[in-house]
């Protein structure tokens, strides 16, 4: 069996939940094909009700498909949030700019991107379709800026979390899909409860999920770590001490850059980039802060120091680079909350007289439905290094294929539709299979 490597939180990595100690996911050597059935709790009728505009269309409510575009280049806008305003309604557009959603007409949307301006949208009743055109964010670089801007704007960032930074508990879609050379080999998908706030997913209980899996030269072994077990930064400790890039002593451990600032109606976004001093090429990202507000609403970090193991002496993994992507959206009363997550791994297989192969892991998690108070009749838990707690959930009760039939919170792009049906075709999700 291949073994995790634990790595201690260094330069500008950020922390782990456990004080500062992340877990890279481990990649195991497989001769068989297993397959693992869905999990779902008993109280099926509470998921119902908590997945709401997921789940499905009631006879009141219609369904609409649309797309997000860049006004300027036509260009699908990723990630874009869809919301209708005064209501808990709302989703997240697929890497193509799709999405759907659920609801009564008429009604309004309120469609934006970080990178776009915001805009509404108003939709008449019988209407099925609609095209969101959003225009840029004008970017601009002022003509003076002190040398102390970017690193004050980042303390006074990690401050504001300080005093407002408060857990919501709520629901995640999570969908992950690992390929060799391409050819995807292992496709999970998860609906979580979770404790989120605005450095990350702090803590999840699994709800529903499938996993499959078809005979490969390797898998993920809790690939999930990625998502659940690490956070932008701890607020925990003394922070002047820790080699954090959100911290009261950022440049401890980083060198700054002003990228750019743009104006979002009321807002000032300001985008400053990262690097570490020790490994500038290996680990690196940048922070999108609100000026006024000093709220974090991105963070984006590139980092080459999560390593995996193989036990195979003929294989050899090189190349690895794990891209993360949190995007947090402000509450009402001046804090912030996850909005999603992305996670990419990429990694060479070196193989003893055979050709290279590419390795890469991409998972997506979106959060939804979320609310001060925790569930009376949920337990949740922090990520562990080899918790295996996604699969084992997933094993515990039979699979129930209708549940996943069009209950996706993020809409798939035509590659994620025909990776998983290929696998459902297949019979993979909750049958066992010889190879």
């Amino acid at each position: 069996m291949a073994q995790m490597k634990r790595i201690r939180s260094a330069g500008c990595l950020p922390a782990s939940p456990n004080e500062s100690i992340s877990s890279a996911p481990a990649l195991i050597e497989t001769k068989s094909l297993h397959l693992y059935q869905l999990y779902c709790m008993k109280s099926r009728h509470f998921l119902l009700l908590s997945l709401g505009f997921a789940v499905s269309v009631s006879a009141h409510a219609q369904k609409l498909s649309g797309k997000v575009l860049d006004a300027g280049t036509g260009q699908p806008i990723p990630y874009a949030s869809v919301g209708v305003p005064g209501t808990s309604q709302g989703t997240t557009s697929n890497a193509e700019g799709e999405f759907e959603l659920a609801g009564k007409l008429p009604a309004r949307l309120i469609v934006s991107e970080l990178s776009h301006r915001a805009d509404t949208v108003a939709l008449t009743a019988g209407q099925t379709t609609v095209v969101v055109r959003l225009q840029p964010a004008a970017v601009a670089l002022p003509d003076v800026v002190p040398g102390a801007y970017t690193t004050e704007l980042i303390r006074k960032a990690y401050r504001h979390l300080q005093r407002t930074n408060r857990p919501t508990y709520g629901q995640a879609f999570y969908r992950q899909i690992t390929r060799l050379d391409n050819d995807p080999v292992e496709v999970q998908e998860m609906v979580w409860h979770t404790e989120a706030s605005g450095i990350g997913i702090e803590k999840t209980a699994p709800y529903q999920g499938r996993y499959a899996e078809k005979k490969a030269l390797l898998k993920f072994k809790d690939f999930s770590l990625y998502t659940r077990g690490v956070t932008v930064t701890s607020l925990s400790g003394d922070s002047t001490k820790s080699k954090q890039t959100l911290s009261l002593d950022p440049t401890a451990s980083c060198t700054f850059q002003l990228l750019g600032i743009s104006s979002d109606g009321n807002r000032e976004l300001v985008e400053i980039g990262f690097k570490d001093k020790t490994n500038p090429e290996r680990e690196y990202g940048s922070l999108l802060i609100d000026a006024n507000s000093y709220q974090l609403l991105r963070y984006r970090l590139v980092t080459c120091i999560f390593s995996t193991k193989i036990n195979n002496p003929l294989f050899k993994l090189q190349n690895n680079s794990t891209a993360f992507e949190w995007v947090f959206r402000p509450t009402a009363d001046g804090a912030t909350v996850l909005d999603y997550l992305k996670v990419d791994h990429q990694e060479t297989l070196k193989r003893h007289l055979k050709p290279d192969m590419s390795v890469r892991a991409s998972a997506f998690t979106v959060l939804y439905g979320g609310r001060a108070t925790a569930p009376a009749n949920v337990t949740y838990h922090s990520a562990k290094k080899g918790d295996g707690a996604d699969l084992q959930a997933i094993k515990n009760l039979p699979y129930d294929p209708a549940f996943w039939q069009n209950n996706s919170v993020v809409k798939r792009t035509p590659l994620e539709e025909a990776t998983i049906k290929a696998f459902e075709q297949k019979g993979a999700f909750g049958t066992l299979l010889t190879p």
